[in-house]
């Protein structure tokens, strides 16, 4: 049954420019448009495909005089993508940015995020997430509809002989390990915990030229299609990869940060599900001597530590731009190809 939020004075509608999916529960979903104001009409689609071709989408509901839309998933446990027609003939496409997976936490799309030249990040293209060893078979249902050509495992041998990832669909799995400084082994073994260690590993990932060139490279081989990149938390590696990327899309820093952020909404679950693993298990004694404020700072998505990387970008090549160039070694055409294949 659907729920339509009125508003009183619709003469106080402001143009729409942006749409959020978000999940209520395991069967709710909730639609939202900003400025949350009252729009005359608007035309919900749904879609297995992250191109909308309304011909081939399924009519969710038209609704008038509303703000927000609160409907019944009607394909739970599978992938959708939304679509709002709104009156002036504009479309919004949507999805949910978390995944509703049950053994994989931070697993997120990052599609819908405004481009400096206008465009947005397409959906259903780039997806992050934490370790997958623990995925179950309807997870790995979910996942194989998004069609994955290549994941990217960013760890450590160490990390994957502990936690093995499963394969999903015919994705081919690649490790890049990218940071030897972040692997738990290294990280636990010494006393350079502290405080402000996540900020130093963001500083010093900006120096992993190689690698992060590596990855470009790899991704711009998939001509577009989906694909995949994790770490164990999802947090420091995916999140400076998630950056880059980001940031060679066009998308602002405010906004890189703030995706950056969102890591926090896992951070309970992080613990919790770190009981009785096997990497737990192996860490325990350098956990037991860490102070309760140090091991919150670790388990944090801080954006003081992602900004740290900003900063040493911009200290050593200037800007992004002389980052991609001089660092990493890419040209422009590549960034072009880039943005060609992941922009809309």
């Amino acid at each position: 049954m659907m729920n339509l939020q009125e508003q009183t004075s619709p003469s106080e509608a402001l143009g729409i420019h942006t749409v959020i999916l978000e999940r209520l529960d395991k069967d709710q979903l909730r639609l939202s448009w900003f400025p949350p104001a009252a729009v005359g009409k608007a035309a919900v689609y749904r879609s297995d495909s992250p191109g909308f071709r309304e011909q081939e989408a399924h009519l969710v509901a038209v609704v008038t005089q509303a703000q927000q839309l609160t409907f019944a998933d009607p394909k739970p446990g599978s992938r959708g993508y939304y679509f709002v027609t709104f009156e002036d003939d504009r479309t919004f496409a949507v999805a949910e940015r978390i995944l509703p997976l049950q053994g994989a936490f931070n697993f997120r799309d990052m599609g819908g995020y405004p481009s400096a030249d206008g465009r947005s990040v397409k959906w259903g293209k780039l997806f992050r997430s934490a370790d997958l060893s623990r995925l179950t078979e309807a997870d790995l249902s979910y996942l194989t509809s998004l069609q994955l050509t290549w994941i990217c495992d960013l760890r450590s041998d160490g990390e994957l002989a502990i936690s093995p990832s499963p394969p999903i669909g015919s994705a081919l799995n690649e490790q890049l390990s990218f940071l030897a400084a972040a692997n738990p082994e290294e990280l636990m073994s010494g006393q350079t915990i502290s405080m402000d260690m996540l900020a130093h590993m963001n500083r010093a990932m900006v120096a992993n030229t190689a690698l992060t060139a590596d990855y470009f490279r790899r991704l711009l081989q998939r001509n577009g299609a989906p694909t995949l990149f994790h770490c164990a938390a999802g947090k420091d590696r995916t999140g400076f990869i998630a950056s880059v990327l980001l940031q060679a899309l066009g998308v602002n820093r405010d906004t890189i940060l703030e995706d950056y952020a969102l890591t926090n909404h896992f951070s309970e679950r992080f613990k919790t599900s770190m009981v009785g693993s096997a990497q737990a298990e192996a860490h325990a004694a350098m956990l037991a001597r860490l102070p309760v404020e140090v091991i919150e700072a670790l388990v944090a998505a801080r954006p003081e530590y992602l900004a740290a990387s900003f900063e040493e970008m911009d200290a050593r090549y200037g800007s992004f731009e002389g980052f991609w160039q001089h660092g990493l070694g890419l040209s422009e055409e590549e960034l072009e190809r880039l943005r060609d294949y992941y922009l809309e």
